[in-house]
C-alpha cells in the first residue's frame, strides 16, 4: 500500500484527535474501571478514537472512509456530550487533576474532542454523504442509550448515570418527559448535521480522502431513474 504524502497533515490531525479521546477515557481502557462505560461521555470518547484511528489511515492510504452515517452519528454524540455539559451538567470540580497538557479529562472529554471533531467533519470530510434518514438512526442510539440506563438502575440497581435520566428522581412521567425533550432536540441537531452536509461542498476542503461506499451507494439512490 503507498501512502498519500497529501493526506499525512490530516492523518496526524485524525491520530492527535484519537489520542485526546483515549486520554479523556484511559480510566477505562487503561485503569480497567467499565462502570465508566455507562456513561455517554466516555461511550462517544470511545468511539471518536475508533473512528478517527480509521479514518487516519484511511487517509494515509488513500483507502475508502468510514461509512457517513458512522462519523457523522459520531459527531453529533460529540456535540451532544459538549451542549449537555455546557448547559445541564454541574461544572467539573476545581480540583479536578490534570491528565495530559495540563488538561483535565472532563475538560479534554467536554469541551476539546467535541470542537474537533466537528472541525474534522467539517474541514476534513467529503461531503453530501448524509440522508435524513441517518437523523433517525442516530435517535435510535439516544433511545437504547436511555432504555440500558434505565434497565440497569431499575433492575439491577446500579444508579442512573445523570439526573435527567433518574427514574427514581423523575419517576415515570418526568423520565418520559425528559427522554422526549432531549430526543427532540437529538433529531433537531442531527437534521442540522446533515443539512450542513448538504450545504458543503463534496470534496474535503482540506486533504483529499478517498470517497467511501455509503456515499456511492448514497448517489446511486438519489440518481433519477430514467424509462
Amino acid at each position: 500500500m503507498s501512502v498519500s504524502a497529501v493526506n499525512v497533515p490530516v492523518a496526524l490531525v485524525r491520530f492527535a484527535i484519537a489520542t485526546l479521546a483515549l486520554i479523556g477515557t484511559h480510566e477505562i481502557w487503561l485503569d480497567g474501571d467499565l462502570d465508566g462505560l455507562v456513561y455517554f461521555t466516555n461511550q462517544s470518547g470511545l468511539m471518536l478514537a475508533v473512528v478517527m484511528i480509521w479514518a487516519g489511515f484511511a487517509s494515509l492510504l488513500d483507502r475508502p472512509q468510514p461509512p457517513a452515517w458512522l462519523k457523522g452519528g459520531v459527531t453529533l454524540f460529540l456535540a451532544i456530550t459538549g451542549l449537555i455539559s455546557y448547559f445541564v451538567l454541574a461544572p467539573e470540580a476545581a480540583d479536578a487533576p490534570a491528565v495530559a497538557f495540563g488538561l483535565t479529562s472532563g475538560t479534554i472529554e467536554h469541551e476539546i474532542t467535541p470542537i474537533a471533531a466537528f472541525l474534522d467533519f467539517v474541514l476534513l470530510d467529503a461531503h453530501r454523504r448524509l440522508r435524513l434518514r441517518h437523523a433517525a438512526y442516530w435517535l435510535g442510539y439516544l433511545l437504547a442509550y436511555c432504555t440500558f440506563a434505565t434497565v440497569r438502575g431499575l433492575v439491577w440497581g446500579l444508579g442512573y448515570p445523570y439526573g435527567f435520566i433518574d427514574l427514581g428522581e423523575l419517576g415515570w412521567g418526568g423520565l418520559a418527559l425528559n427522554v422526549a425533550i432531549y430526543g427532540v432536540g437529538f433529531y433537531v441537531l442531527g437534521l442540522a448535521l446533515v443539512g450542513i452536509d448538504r450545504v458543503l461542498p463534496p470534496r474535503a476542503l482540506l486533504g483529499r480522502p478517498a470517497p467511501d461506499r455509503s456515499r456511492t451507494t448514497a448517489d446511486a439512490a438519489d440518481a433519477p431513474v430514467h424509462a
